[in-house]
Protein backbone atom coordinates (compact mmCIF):
# COMPACT_ATOMS: atom_id res chain seq x y z
CA UNK A 1 0.00 0.00 0.00
CA UNK A 2 2.43 2.12 0.91
CA UNK A 3 4.82 1.71 -2.79
CA UNK A 4 1.36 2.35 -4.39
CA UNK A 5 1.01 6.05 -2.76
CA UNK A 6 4.46 6.79 -3.08
CA UNK A 7 3.86 5.56 -7.12
CA UNK A 8 0.27 7.96 -7.26
CA UNK A 9 1.81 10.98 -5.63
CA UNK A 10 5.05 10.39 -7.94
CA UNK A 11 2.60 10.76 -10.90
CA UNK A 12 0.58 13.52 -9.39
CA UNK A 13 3.00 16.10 -8.54
CA UNK A 14 3.65 16.30 -12.38
CA UNK A 15 0.82 18.31 -12.38
CA UNK A 16 0.33 19.58 -8.62
CA UNK A 17 4.03 21.15 -9.09
CA UNK A 18 2.37 23.94 -11.72
CA UNK A 19 -1.14 24.69 -9.79
CA UNK A 20 -1.06 28.11 -8.14
CA UNK A 21 -1.17 29.01 -5.00
CA UNK A 22 -4.88 30.84 -4.40
CA UNK A 23 -8.57 29.29 -3.64
CA UNK A 24 -10.27 29.18 -0.57
CA UNK A 25 -8.06 26.83 1.05
CA UNK A 26 -5.11 28.63 0.87
CA UNK A 27 -3.96 29.93 4.19
CA UNK A 28 -6.91 29.05 5.32
CA UNK A 29 -5.46 29.02 8.81
CA UNK A 30 -4.63 32.98 8.17
CA UNK A 31 -8.24 33.81 7.20
CA UNK A 32 -9.76 31.71 9.90
CA UNK A 33 -7.61 33.73 12.55
CA UNK A 34 -8.48 37.16 10.84
CA UNK A 35 -12.68 35.94 10.66
CA UNK A 36 -12.58 34.53 14.35
CA UNK A 37 -10.70 38.48 15.81
CA UNK A 38 -13.08 40.56 13.39
CA UNK A 39 -16.53 38.79 12.44
CA UNK A 40 -17.63 38.27 15.99
CA UNK A 41 -21.42 38.40 18.34
CA UNK A 42 -21.53 38.56 22.45
CA UNK A 43 -24.69 36.88 23.90
CA UNK A 44 -26.13 39.78 24.27
CA UNK A 45 -26.32 40.21 20.14
CA UNK A 46 -27.66 36.36 20.38
CA UNK A 47 -30.21 37.14 22.68
CA UNK A 48 -31.83 40.82 21.65
CA UNK A 49 -34.84 40.66 19.46
CA UNK A 50 -34.17 41.27 15.88
CA UNK A 51 -37.76 41.59 14.83
CA UNK A 52 -39.00 44.94 15.13
CA UNK A 53 -42.88 45.25 13.57
CA UNK A 54 -43.77 48.17 14.83
CA UNK A 55 -41.09 49.99 12.98
CA UNK A 56 -41.89 49.17 9.81
CA UNK A 57 -44.07 52.10 7.94
CA UNK A 58 -48.06 51.18 7.55
CA UNK A 59 -47.88 51.60 3.74
CA UNK A 60 -45.69 49.55 1.60
CA UNK A 61 -44.88 52.61 -0.34
CA UNK A 62 -43.28 54.25 2.21
CA UNK A 63 -41.02 51.51 2.99
CA UNK A 64 -37.35 51.18 2.48
CA UNK A 65 -34.53 47.94 2.09
CA UNK A 66 -31.42 48.07 2.94
CA UNK A 67 -29.26 45.61 1.54
CA UNK A 68 -25.95 43.70 3.03
CA UNK A 69 -24.22 42.33 0.16
CA UNK A 70 -19.89 41.50 -0.70
CA UNK A 71 -17.98 42.59 -2.76
CA UNK A 72 -19.18 42.02 -6.25
CA UNK A 73 -17.32 41.92 -9.46
CA UNK A 74 -20.13 41.05 -11.63
CA UNK A 75 -23.71 41.81 -11.45
CA UNK A 76 -24.87 39.24 -14.39
CA UNK A 77 -24.32 36.00 -12.83
CA UNK A 78 -25.04 33.26 -9.70
CA UNK A 79 -26.39 35.23 -6.42
CA UNK A 80 -25.58 38.37 -6.88
CA UNK A 81 -27.82 38.73 -10.15
CA UNK A 82 -30.75 36.87 -8.00
CA UNK A 83 -30.25 39.37 -5.23
CA UNK A 84 -30.55 42.24 -7.74
CA UNK A 85 -33.29 40.37 -9.31
CA UNK A 86 -35.52 40.89 -5.55
CA UNK A 87 -34.55 44.01 -4.94
CA UNK A 88 -35.84 45.72 -8.77
CA UNK A 89 -38.87 43.34 -8.31
CA UNK A 90 -39.44 45.03 -4.57
CA UNK A 91 -38.76 48.78 -6.39
CA UNK A 92 -40.78 48.71 -9.78
CA UNK A 93 -43.80 46.67 -8.48
CA UNK A 94 -43.94 48.05 -4.40
CA UNK A 95 -42.36 51.30 -4.34
CA UNK A 96 -39.81 50.36 -1.79
CA UNK A 97 -37.00 52.20 -2.02
CA UNK A 98 -33.81 50.16 -2.00
CA UNK A 99 -30.42 50.93 -0.66
CA UNK A 100 -27.16 48.80 -1.36
CA UNK A 101 -24.90 48.33 1.70
CA UNK A 102 -21.14 46.54 0.28
CA UNK A 103 -19.46 45.45 3.78
CA UNK A 104 -15.43 46.17 2.98
CA UNK A 105 -14.04 48.36 0.56
CA UNK A 106 -15.50 49.17 -2.46
CA UNK A 107 -16.18 51.95 -5.10
CA UNK A 108 -20.11 52.81 -4.70
CA UNK A 109 -20.09 54.53 -8.43
CA UNK A 110 -18.36 51.39 -9.85
CA UNK A 111 -21.12 48.99 -8.22
CA UNK A 112 -24.12 51.27 -9.00
CA UNK A 113 -22.86 51.23 -12.35
CA UNK A 114 -22.55 47.54 -12.63
CA UNK A 115 -26.45 47.04 -10.83
CA UNK A 116 -27.98 49.84 -13.42
CA UNK A 117 -26.10 47.69 -15.86
CA UNK A 118 -27.80 44.44 -15.31
CA UNK A 119 -31.25 46.18 -14.18
CA UNK A 120 -31.96 49.51 -15.08
CA UNK A 121 -34.79 50.21 -13.29
CA UNK A 122 -32.40 50.32 -10.37
CA UNK A 123 -30.59 53.52 -12.21
CA UNK A 124 -29.42 55.94 -9.43
CA UNK A 125 -29.53 53.34 -6.56
CA UNK A 126 -27.98 54.43 -3.52
CA UNK A 127 -24.68 52.53 -2.52
CA UNK A 128 -22.47 52.65 0.39
CA UNK A 129 -19.68 50.81 1.90
CA UNK A 130 -19.00 49.98 5.20
CA UNK A 131 -15.54 49.69 4.94
CA UNK A 132 -14.95 51.50 8.86
CA UNK A 133 -17.03 51.52 11.99
CA UNK A 134 -18.00 54.78 11.59
CA UNK A 135 -19.67 54.09 8.52
CA UNK A 136 -21.33 50.70 10.35
CA UNK A 137 -22.56 53.47 12.68
CA UNK A 138 -24.05 55.65 10.62
CA UNK A 139 -26.59 53.08 8.39
CA UNK A 140 -29.12 54.77 7.33
CA UNK A 141 -32.36 53.28 9.09
CA UNK A 142 -34.59 50.92 6.90
CA UNK A 143 -37.54 48.75 7.60
CA UNK A 144 -36.44 45.43 5.54
CA UNK A 145 -32.96 44.69 6.03
CA UNK A 146 -31.21 41.66 4.41
CA UNK A 147 -27.86 39.87 4.77
CA UNK A 148 -26.74 37.93 2.02
CA UNK A 149 -23.87 36.46 3.10
CA UNK A 150 -23.09 34.72 6.39
CA UNK A 151 -20.30 37.31 7.10
CA UNK A 152 -22.68 40.37 6.32
CA UNK A 153 -25.40 38.54 8.92
CA UNK A 154 -22.73 39.21 11.67
CA UNK A 155 -22.94 43.05 10.29
CA UNK A 156 -26.71 43.45 10.65
CA UNK A 157 -27.02 41.32 13.51
CA UNK A 158 -25.76 44.44 15.48
CA UNK A 159 -28.06 46.87 13.53
CA UNK A 160 -30.61 48.46 15.76
CA UNK A 161 -32.47 50.68 13.27
CA UNK A 162 -34.24 48.47 11.25
CA UNK A 163 -37.79 46.50 11.07
CA UNK A 164 -37.48 43.32 10.03
CA UNK A 165 -34.35 41.45 9.15
CA UNK A 166 -34.14 38.89 6.85
CA UNK A 167 -31.58 36.21 5.15
CA UNK A 168 -30.86 34.78 1.74
CA UNK A 169 -29.71 32.01 1.78
CA UNK A 170 -28.53 30.72 -1.55
CA UNK A 171 -26.77 28.04 -0.27
CA UNK A 172 -25.54 25.77 3.14
CA UNK A 173 -22.63 28.29 3.72
CA UNK A 174 -20.57 26.26 6.28
CA UNK A 175 -19.94 23.60 3.65
CA UNK A 176 -17.66 26.45 1.81
CA UNK A 177 -15.49 25.10 4.88
CA UNK A 178 -13.93 22.41 6.65
CA UNK A 179 -15.66 21.47 9.40
CA UNK A 180 -13.43 23.84 11.81
CA UNK A 181 -13.41 27.56 13.27
CA UNK A 182 -15.40 29.14 9.90
CA UNK A 183 -17.51 26.35 9.56
CA UNK A 184 -18.75 27.02 13.33
CA UNK A 185 -19.11 31.00 12.78
CA UNK A 186 -20.75 30.52 9.36
CA UNK A 187 -23.68 27.94 10.80
CA UNK A 188 -24.24 29.80 14.03
CA UNK A 189 -25.88 32.72 11.84
CA UNK A 190 -28.87 30.14 11.29
CA UNK A 191 -29.88 30.87 15.04
CA UNK A 192 -30.07 34.84 14.31
CA UNK A 193 -33.69 34.84 14.38
CA UNK A 194 -33.78 36.65 10.81
CA UNK A 195 -36.49 35.52 8.63
CA UNK A 196 -34.95 33.29 5.75
CA UNK A 197 -35.48 33.91 2.11
CA UNK A 198 -34.48 30.22 1.08
CA UNK A 199 -32.87 29.19 -2.68
CA UNK A 200 -34.23 26.30 -3.31
CA UNK A 201 -36.44 23.94 -1.13
CA UNK A 202 -33.73 21.88 -0.17
CA UNK A 203 -32.30 24.84 1.87
CA UNK A 204 -35.81 25.96 2.92
CA UNK A 205 -36.35 22.64 4.50
CA UNK A 206 -32.30 22.71 6.60
CA UNK A 207 -33.30 26.29 7.65
CA UNK A 208 -36.94 25.36 9.62
CA UNK A 209 -36.45 22.28 10.24
CA UNK A 210 -32.65 22.13 11.39
CA UNK A 211 -32.81 25.89 12.94
CA UNK A 212 -36.17 26.55 13.62
CA UNK A 213 -36.21 29.45 10.88
CA UNK A 214 -38.97 31.17 9.73
CA UNK A 215 -38.46 31.25 5.87
CA UNK A 216 -39.94 31.60 2.28
CA UNK A 217 -38.77 29.46 -0.37
CA UNK A 218 -37.49 31.44 -3.40
CA UNK A 219 -37.35 29.81 -6.02
CA UNK A 220 -34.90 29.46 -8.83
CA UNK A 221 -35.85 30.07 -12.48
CA UNK A 222 -34.08 31.24 -15.70
CA UNK A 223 -34.17 34.37 -18.07
CA UNK A 224 -36.66 32.55 -21.24
CA UNK A 225 -35.57 35.00 -23.38
CA UNK A 226 -31.68 33.98 -23.04
CA UNK A 227 -32.26 30.76 -22.01
CA UNK A 228 -34.43 28.76 -24.43
CA UNK A 229 -33.63 25.38 -26.45
CA UNK A 230 -32.10 25.60 -30.04
CA UNK A 231 -32.31 22.56 -32.87
CA UNK A 232 -30.91 19.22 -31.73
CA UNK A 233 -27.57 19.40 -32.79
CA UNK A 234 -26.05 17.23 -35.53
CA UNK A 235 -23.50 14.45 -34.32
CA UNK A 236 -21.63 14.12 -37.90
CA UNK A 237 -18.94 16.55 -36.71
CA UNK A 238 -16.89 17.56 -32.98
CA UNK A 239 -19.00 16.70 -30.07
CA UNK A 240 -18.71 19.16 -28.08
CA UNK A 241 -18.67 19.14 -24.00
CA UNK A 242 -19.03 22.33 -21.71
CA UNK A 243 -17.94 22.30 -18.26
CA UNK A 244 -17.87 25.18 -15.30
CA UNK A 245 -14.95 25.17 -14.23
CA UNK A 246 -13.77 26.78 -11.16
CA UNK A 247 -10.35 26.04 -9.63
CA UNK A 248 -10.07 27.02 -5.87
CA UNK A 249 -13.93 26.72 -5.29
CA UNK A 250 -14.05 23.06 -3.36
CA UNK A 251 -17.71 22.57 -4.02
CA UNK A 252 -17.79 22.78 -7.84
CA UNK A 253 -15.26 19.37 -8.10
CA UNK A 254 -13.03 21.09 -9.81
CA UNK A 255 -9.84 18.15 -9.26
CA UNK A 256 -12.00 15.25 -10.34
CA UNK A 257 -14.24 17.00 -13.01
CA UNK A 258 -10.78 17.53 -14.73
CA UNK A 259 -9.44 14.22 -13.93
CA UNK A 260 -12.77 12.63 -15.60
CA UNK A 261 -11.85 15.14 -18.66
CA UNK A 262 -8.45 14.16 -19.16
CA UNK A 263 -10.07 10.57 -19.72
CA UNK A 264 -12.86 11.66 -21.82
CA UNK A 265 -10.47 13.34 -23.90
CA UNK A 266 -7.99 10.18 -24.00
CA UNK A 267 -10.95 7.90 -25.19
CA UNK A 268 -12.58 10.36 -27.96
CA UNK A 269 -9.67 12.25 -29.25
CA UNK A 270 -10.32 14.96 -31.50
CA UNK A 271 -14.11 13.78 -31.76
CA UNK A 272 -14.65 15.99 -28.54
CA UNK A 273 -14.26 19.61 -27.99
CA UNK A 274 -14.01 20.19 -24.58
CA UNK A 275 -15.10 24.19 -23.50
CA UNK A 276 -14.49 25.71 -20.23
CA UNK A 277 -15.76 28.91 -18.83
CA UNK A 278 -17.03 30.51 -15.72
CA UNK A 279 -13.42 31.74 -14.54
CA UNK A 280 -9.84 32.84 -16.32
CA UNK A 281 -7.27 30.08 -15.57
CA UNK A 282 -4.65 28.62 -17.62
CA UNK A 283 -4.77 25.25 -18.83
CA UNK A 284 -1.09 24.50 -18.84
CA UNK A 285 -1.37 24.83 -14.70
CA UNK A 286 -3.27 21.97 -14.52
CA UNK A 287 -1.91 19.79 -17.40
CA UNK A 288 -4.81 20.27 -19.40
CA UNK A 289 -3.14 21.76 -22.64
CA UNK A 290 -4.65 19.74 -25.67
CA UNK A 291 -7.05 18.69 -23.21
CA UNK A 292 -9.79 21.68 -22.71
CA UNK A 293 -10.47 24.90 -24.38
CA UNK A 294 -10.34 28.00 -22.02
CA UNK A 295 -12.89 30.84 -23.06
CA UNK A 296 -12.95 32.60 -19.31
CA UNK A 297 -16.04 35.02 -18.74
CA UNK A 298 -18.91 35.27 -21.47
CA UNK A 299 -20.77 38.08 -21.01
CA UNK A 300 -24.37 37.01 -19.53
CA UNK A 301 -26.41 37.46 -23.13
CA UNK A 302 -23.87 34.70 -24.94
CA UNK A 303 -23.66 32.31 -22.48
CA UNK A 304 -27.34 31.21 -23.97
CA UNK A 305 -25.41 30.35 -27.32
CA UNK A 306 -22.79 28.97 -25.82
CA UNK A 307 -24.93 26.29 -24.10
CA UNK A 308 -27.19 25.50 -27.52
CA UNK A 309 -23.85 25.06 -29.15
CA UNK A 310 -23.00 22.50 -26.50
CA UNK A 311 -24.60 18.69 -27.09
CA UNK A 312 -23.32 17.62 -23.29
CA UNK A 313 -23.04 20.00 -20.06
CA UNK A 314 -21.39 18.98 -17.00
CA UNK A 315 -22.77 20.07 -13.85
CA UNK A 316 -20.40 19.73 -10.60
CA UNK A 317 -21.99 20.70 -6.78
CA UNK A 318 -21.52 19.07 -3.71
CA UNK A 319 -23.10 21.57 -1.70
CA UNK A 320 -26.90 21.37 -1.14
CA UNK A 321 -27.65 23.92 -3.91
CA UNK A 322 -27.26 23.19 -7.64
CA UNK A 323 -26.34 26.21 -9.13
CA UNK A 324 -27.88 27.83 -12.12
CA UNK A 325 -26.21 25.83 -14.14
CA UNK A 326 -28.39 22.89 -14.85
CA UNK A 327 -31.42 25.04 -14.89
CA UNK A 328 -29.73 27.05 -17.51
CA UNK A 329 -27.79 24.32 -19.97
CA UNK A 330 -31.36 22.02 -19.56
CA UNK A 331 -33.20 25.23 -20.32
CA UNK A 332 -30.98 25.50 -23.67
CA UNK A 333 -31.70 21.88 -24.35
CA UNK A 334 -28.49 20.44 -23.62
CA UNK A 335 -28.24 17.07 -22.02
CA UNK A 336 -26.44 17.79 -18.13
CA UNK A 337 -24.59 15.14 -16.58
CA UNK A 338 -24.74 16.13 -12.93
CA UNK A 339 -22.63 14.28 -9.68
CA UNK A 340 -24.88 12.49 -7.13
CA UNK A 341 -25.98 14.90 -4.54
CA UNK A 342 -29.03 13.78 -1.92
CA UNK A 343 -29.84 17.59 -1.72
CA UNK A 344 -30.45 18.12 -5.23
CA UNK A 345 -32.61 15.14 -6.38
CA UNK A 346 -35.92 17.31 -6.29
CA UNK A 347 -34.10 18.96 -9.64
CA UNK A 348 -31.65 16.59 -10.99
CA UNK A 349 -33.54 13.00 -11.86
CA UNK A 350 -31.19 10.44 -13.55
CA UNK A 351 -32.45 8.83 -16.73
CA UNK A 352 -35.62 11.66 -16.10
CA UNK A 353 -34.13 15.07 -17.49
CA UNK A 354 -30.30 14.44 -17.13
CA UNK A 355 -27.81 11.57 -16.40
CA UNK A 356 -26.61 11.03 -12.60
CA UNK A 357 -23.03 9.96 -12.37
CA UNK A 358 -21.14 8.80 -9.04
CA UNK A 359 -18.31 11.60 -8.10
CA UNK A 360 -15.41 9.47 -9.34
CA UNK A 361 -13.16 10.16 -12.55
CA UNK A 362 -13.79 7.21 -13.67
CA UNK A 363 -17.56 7.17 -13.16
CA UNK A 364 -18.05 10.51 -14.73
CA UNK A 365 -15.92 9.83 -17.46
CA UNK A 366 -17.79 6.82 -18.51
CA UNK A 367 -21.52 8.72 -18.64
CA UNK A 368 -19.97 11.51 -20.12
CA UNK A 369 -18.72 9.66 -23.31
CA UNK A 370 -22.01 7.84 -23.20
CA UNK A 371 -23.95 11.13 -22.97
CA UNK A 372 -21.85 12.72 -25.81
CA UNK A 373 -22.04 8.98 -28.42
CA UNK A 374 -25.47 8.80 -27.59
CA UNK A 375 -26.71 12.15 -27.86
CA UNK A 376 -29.37 11.54 -30.61
CA UNK A 377 -31.08 8.10 -28.08
CA UNK A 378 -31.31 10.82 -25.11
CA UNK A 379 -33.26 13.13 -26.92
CA UNK A 380 -36.21 12.33 -24.89
CA UNK A 381 -34.28 13.12 -21.29
CA UNK A 382 -33.40 16.39 -23.08
CA UNK A 383 -36.74 17.70 -23.95
CA UNK A 384 -38.19 16.83 -21.22
CA UNK A 385 -35.39 18.58 -19.52
CA UNK A 386 -36.42 21.70 -21.51
CA UNK A 387 -40.01 21.65 -20.96
CA UNK A 388 -39.90 21.42 -16.67
CA UNK A 389 -37.47 24.64 -16.94
CA UNK A 390 -40.03 25.99 -18.67
CA UNK A 391 -42.89 25.16 -17.10
CA UNK A 392 -41.86 25.25 -13.43
CA UNK A 393 -38.68 27.58 -13.59
CA UNK A 394 -39.40 30.13 -16.32
CA UNK A 395 -41.16 32.58 -14.65
CA UNK A 396 -39.19 35.04 -11.90
CA UNK A 397 -41.51 37.48 -11.63
CA UNK A 398 -44.13 34.89 -10.03
CA UNK A 399 -41.48 33.72 -7.73
CA UNK A 400 -40.35 37.40 -6.73
CA UNK A 401 -44.10 38.14 -5.93
CA UNK A 402 -44.10 35.28 -3.38
CA UNK A 403 -41.00 36.23 -1.86
CA UNK A 404 -41.82 40.33 -1.50
CA UNK A 405 -45.61 39.10 -0.05
CA UNK A 406 -43.83 37.16 2.72
CA UNK A 407 -41.36 40.04 3.65
CA UNK A 408 -44.62 42.29 3.15
CA UNK A 409 -46.30 40.48 5.80
CA UNK A 410 -44.13 37.24 7.21
CA UNK A 411 -46.52 36.42 10.12
CA UNK A 412 -49.17 36.33 7.50
CA UNK A 413 -47.58 34.09 5.58
CA UNK A 414 -48.59 30.35 5.09
CA UNK A 415 -46.03 27.98 6.31
CA UNK A 416 -44.71 25.55 3.72
CA UNK A 417 -44.46 21.76 4.74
Amino acid sequence: MKTLLKSLMKRAACVTSRIPTHGIWHDYTRDALTLAQFVDCDQTDLTRTQQHHERIAQNIVDRSCNWYLPHFDSAFYGGIMTILRLAAHLHETDGVRQRILICGRSDPQTIARKIAEAFPVLHGIEVRTLDSQSAIETIPPADYSVATLWTTAYTLLKVNNTGRKFYMIQDYEPLFYPAGSTFAQAELTYRFGFYGIANTRSLYNIYTREYDGRAVVLSPNIDTTVFYPGPDLRTDGPLRLFYYARPGMPRNCFEIAVAALRLVKKQLGERVQIICAGQTWRPSDFGLDGVIQMIGMLPYAETGDLYRSCHVGLAMMMSKHPSYLPFEMMGCGTLVVANRNAANTWLLRDRENCLIAEPTASCLAETLIDALEHYDVYMPIRHRAAEKIRAEHGDWAATMREVANFMHRPDEHNIQT
